[in-house]
């Protein structure tokens, strides 16, 4: 429900909240049920609180989260509490990672010990690039499962990697501790990246080769289950396809055709989960989650005048008395090149160059890449979509317009608000009222409507000659 939009103010949804803490104190966080089932209770939890409040619920996140690494199991895994063979269960640990991730995502320190050996119990137990429920069991590897064991490896290697990057540069003289680091800021991570990536590179090629969904029988226990940790796949590896699958497009259409008549989802589990896990998907929930990182860490820090340091120390400087990033020098094209990569480390770097060559020289450092931030503002993740909204309203000219108009209803707020900034700067009119904060789909869509109508008063459509339209040139 808060993934889909609901407010936190529903009547429906402060009496599903009281009722998932009805067991917790003001001590903590205390699940309900036991064996197994509190894990994955704990771990939903997690996701439930931070999408919630992040800063009002703290105590039980972190209660909570302490909670799941109490469970890990010395290889890495969770599993059910005395089950016959005990070497873990990838359905669990994939909700026990969730949480997890949730947690340290709103603040909770979680030991890179936990993201490391959970890892490498999943690459322990793929076979053939898929994964299974229980791996000491016989049974054939399954869709579900091959999703939760790849998006929980891609959940570890993101959580590793701030550790990796802290080995591999000295600390900024700029920036003196207040309070000693922990022992925690030398670990040593001693998985590699490449050998990660090679057991996430199997897990997706395997789903490519099996993501059919009411086609195949290696879904598991509930497709809807599935598709979810599918999604899951797909916003953490940032595809758009599983080989020459369109994952989004395929599970949406089996979706669709199988909702009820009372709007509901059912499979094996009841309706309850696999209608959750159905909005899940279709709402692209881990895209949600990612969103917030990643403006969080790059965009609204350097875009919007807003918070926090960037991840790369060595970038800083101090201009007039401020700790700032160091702008990259160079071209603007070598700049654009690392902002289209997701993956490089100099994005704030490149992004303050860009920011100081418009300052320096004006709207014609932009004009004439306004194609490739165009390409940004509707295929990129959302760090990337809010650099070009931004950089798009800085060329000055009005052909830029109908961009702008169409990120009015991008799912992230901030990229939003940036493209409608844009066009009261384009329009000549700051003291226009704006998107209001955390605007709705309706409100943007009336924005966006409101803006046509300006657009198309100040530029009407073309008129095509009809011998143009009919073929001669």
């Amino acid at each position: 429900m808060l993934k889909a939009g609901v407010p936190a103010s529903d009547p429906a949804l402060v009496e599903t909240i009281q009722n998932a803490l009805s067991a917790s104190t003001t001590e903590g966080y205390r699940p309900a049920r036991s064996g197994g089932a509190d894990i994955y209770e704990t771990g939903i939890a997690c996701m439930m609180l931070v999408n919630l409040d992040p800063a009002v619920y703290r105590p039980l996140i972190q209660s909570a989260a302490s909670y799941l690494i109490s469970k890990q199991k010395s290889n890495g895994a969770w599993d059910y509490d005395g089950r016959a063979g005990d070497t873990g269960d990838c359905s669990i640990s994939q909700y026990a990672i969730l949480g997890l991730w949730e947690a340290e995502n709103a603040g909770v320190r979680i030991p890179p010990s936990v993201w490391e050996r959970a890892a490498r119990w999943y690459m322990s137990v793929q076979r053939g690039g898929g994964w299974n429920y229980h791996p000491d069991a016989p049974s054939q590897p399954t869709v579900s499962m091959t999703a939760a064991g790849t998006g929980s490896l891609l959940i570890c290697k993101m959580q590793l990697a701030p550790y990796r990057k802290r080995r591999e540069r000295t600390t900024s003289p700029l920036l003196i501790p207040l309070v000693p680091e922990t022992d925690q800021a030398d670990y040593r991570v001693g998985l590699s990246e490449a050998q990660l990536d090679q057991a996430i590179g199997q897990g997706i090629a395997w789903l490519a080769r099996n993501y059919r969904p009411g086609q195949s029988n290696l879904f598991g226990l509930s497709t809807y289950y599935g598709l979810y940790g599918c999604e899951r796949v797909g916003g953490l590896g940032n595809l758009t396809q599983f080989g020459s699958v369109e994952w989004f497009r395929v599970g949406s259409q089996y979706i669709t055709a199988n909702q009820a008549g009372d709007g509901s989802w059912n499979a094996m589990f009841e309706t309850v989960p696999n209608t959750s896990w159905a909005i899940l998907f279709l709402t692209r929930a881990t895209e949600k989650t990612l969103e917030r990182i990643q403006v969080e860490r790059l965009g609204s820090g350097t875009l919007l005048g807003g918070r926090g340091l960037p991840e790369n120390l060595e970038n800083l400087t101090v201009a007039q008395g401020r700790v700032v990033v160091r702008p990259m020098n160079g071209a603007i094209e070598e700049m654009l090149s690392v902002l289209e990569d997701p993956r490089a480390d100099e994005g704030e770097s490149a992004l303050a160059g860009l920011i100081n060559r418009y300052f320096t020289s004006g709207p014609l450092a932009l004009k004439p890449y306004k194609d490739r931030f165009r390409v940004l503002l509707v295929e990129g993740i959302p760090s990337q979509r809010l650099t070009a909204a931004w950089a798009l309203a800085r060329t000055g000219d009005l052909d830029v317009v109908p961009d702008l108009i169409g990120a009015l209803e991008d799912r992230n707020d901030e990229v939003a608000a940036t493209a409608d900034y844009g066009l009261r700067l384009l329009s000549r009119s700051l003291d226009r009222n704006g998107l209001p904060p955390e605007a709705d789909a309706e409100q943007k869509r009336a924005a966006a409507a409101e803006w046509q109508r300006w657009y198309d008063s100040v530029r009407p459509a073309i008129q095509v000659d009809p011998a143009i339209s009919s073929g001669r040139n």
